[in-house]
């Protein structure tokens, strides 16, 4: 059975080696670390399943927006809900105060990527514009939010 919960020092190789199988652009462990202990706007969740890290969710809470800068599932978890678990998660842990709510969460997600964009859509992400060659290797990125309220 698939958990989530708050990421943790100790998941940093597997959340690493996610990210390595995952993205053409993966950030580095000192990446990783910054974002997990020092950006104080950033959080991050880890899906696990038999204490394995299967997946993972970073994202940033600024005033009352929220950033996912990633979300990764491994291959063998592809499908099986990993990803909406973490989206819910991470909804779930908005403030609740209704000075601090999240109101809309933002991405961008490569162009090429069908899958993750079908996800987001079934999420209730909605496409607003295409970032022109957003990427290190030219290609365009979508621009998708959400708006919870």
């Amino acid at each position: 059975m698939i958990t989530i919960r708050e990421m943790t020092s100790n998941d940093l190789e597997s959340v690493l080696s996610i990210e390595n199988e995952c993205f053409r652009e993966p950030y580095k462990l000192s990446d990783l670390e910054y974002e997990l202990n020092e950006n104080p706007v950033n959080k991050m969740l880890v899906a696990i399943d038999d204490d394995k890290v299967v997946g993972f969710i970073d994202y940033m809470i600024t005033f009352n927006s929220s950033t996912i800068t990633q979300i990764a599932v491994t291959s063998s978890y592809r499908r099986k809900g990993v990803a909406t678990k973490l989206l819910n998660a991470m909804v779930e842990s908005f403030p609740k105060d209704i000075e601090d709510k999240v109101e809309t969460i933002t991405l961008e997600v490569r162009a090429s990527n069908l899958g993750a964009i079908k996800l987001y859509e079934s999420f209730g992400f909605e496409k607003v514009i295409i970032k022109p060659k957003y990427y290190k290797d030219f290609e365009d990125a979508i621009y998708m939010v959400m708006r919870l309220i």
